[in-house]
């Protein structure tokens, strides 16, 4: 769109995330906390995506470029309903996680099992 060709970068926080939840991930676990573990690993590199795209979003919007600042609004709205998707998911998982009562789809609360 811009006439410039991609070029390749390392994103070292990326990295970084992503080296902790393969980290955690050697930790001695039970299944249900291991999975708490992993949602909560895949939410930090979904935020980390968030602001990258929230501010890619911003600056285009500053420098007139509206086509990359929708095209960047398009996919930070994808990754927000990813990560309220991880969200909805833990609130179940964490619950089962610690042994507490999770809230069921229709708002009843049921004993984790």
């Amino acid at each position: 769109m811009l006439g410039e060709t991609p070029k390749r970068k390392t994103c070292k926080g990326m990295k970084g995330i992503i080296k902790e939840g393969q980290e955690m991930m050697e930790e001695p676990m039970s299944e249900t906390v291991m999975n708490a573990a992993l949602i909560a690993a895949a939410q930090r590199v979904e935020h980390y995506e968030m602001a990258a795209y929230g501010t890619l979003r911003t600056y285009a919007t500053l420098v007139g470029n509206h086509e990359a600042s929708q095209l960047f609004q398009t996919t930070l709205e994808e990754e927000e309903l990813t990560d309220k998707k991880l969200s909805m998911l833990a609130s179940t998982i964490n619950a089962k996680a610690v042994g507490a009562p999770s809230t069921s789809e229709n708002g009843k609360r049921e004993k984790a099992r």
